[in-house]
């Protein structure tokens, strides 16, 4: 357990660039970085930009895969309006080859109207209590460190999809970067589910969340995902992230099945 998201990496100023250093731990199936992670990485550097600021949304494309080392990450403004901020950031290899590409988005959160409407009420479904779901368990022929790392669960399905809880790994702050991750990680069991074991590679080059609190991190997060489709081999999962009954994030992403 860390104080921050940014202490779980070895960083270091370098012209007008932040290094990043990622470690294995970090690492999913495929042997790089998980994508949540380094969609969290470009709101981490993006939020320099926008002090005083709230991330409302990221829109990250997962370009090639990041191993663990040095990343270079750039945060260029896009626009810095009296409400609105919009930041991109670039993360690179060490071989100097763009790797992920992020758009953040930041709302100035003076600007708004006080005002709290509840969106339609979530159906009460039974699923595990999160300090009892089942860890999962890494593939005999497969390395995936962050199961190890950030200890997903599977606290059952309902309605909405399958639910997986991932643990926090630092104390505070960072609560959209915490969101990144665990609704990540919820992608691959519906695609999975779906597949019944067909034995593919299943990659998801992108991640779209939208922010609906600013708070404090709590010990995990608890992200539902529901495989919308697949089709022709493409397929589409939504999501949402929440603390308890408090919705976080909600988002989509794609997953390629990709022959092996």
């Amino acid at each position: 357990m860390t104080e921050t998201f940014r202490d779980l990496f070895s960083t270091q100023q370098a012209e007008a660039s932040l290094i990043y250093h990622l470690d294995e731990s970090l690492n999913g199936g495929f042997g790089g970085t998980n994508g949540g992670v380094l969609a969290a990485i470009c709101i981490d550097a993006a939020r320099a930009l926008a002090p005083d600021r709230t991330p409302i949304g990221i829109d990250a494309r997962f370009i090639r895969n990041s191993p663990p080392g040095p990343a270079k990450v750039v945060a260029t403004p896009l626009n810095i309006g009296r409400s609105l901020s919009t930041i991109s950031v670039d993360i690179s290899r060490h071989d100097g080859k763009l790797a992920t590409r992020g758009t953040v988005s930041f709302v100035n959160a003076s600007a708004l109207e006080p005002i709290d409407i509840k969106g339609i009420p979530e159906p009460d479904e039974e699923v595990l209590d999160p300090d009892d779901g089942r860890v999962w368990k890494e593939p005999a022929k497969q390395k995936i460190p962050l199961i190890r790392t950030f200890r997903p669960r599977l606290l059952g399905k309902t309605s909405k999809g399958i639910v997986t809880a991932s643990d926090i790994l630092w104390e505070s702050g960072s609560l959209q970067e915490a969101a990144c991750i665990a609704a990540d990680i919820s992608v691959g069991p519906p695609v999975a589910a779906a597949l019944k074991g067909k034995q593919l590679a299943m990659p998801n080059p992108d991640l779209s969340l939208r922010f609906c609190l600013e708070g404090a991190t709590p010990a995990y997060l608890v992200s539902t995902c529901r495989l919308a489709s697949i089709n022709q081999g493409l397929a589409t999962t939504i999501l949402e992230v929440r603390d308890l009954d408090t919705l976080i994030a909600t988002g989509i992403s794609s997953t390629t099945c990709l022959r092996q």
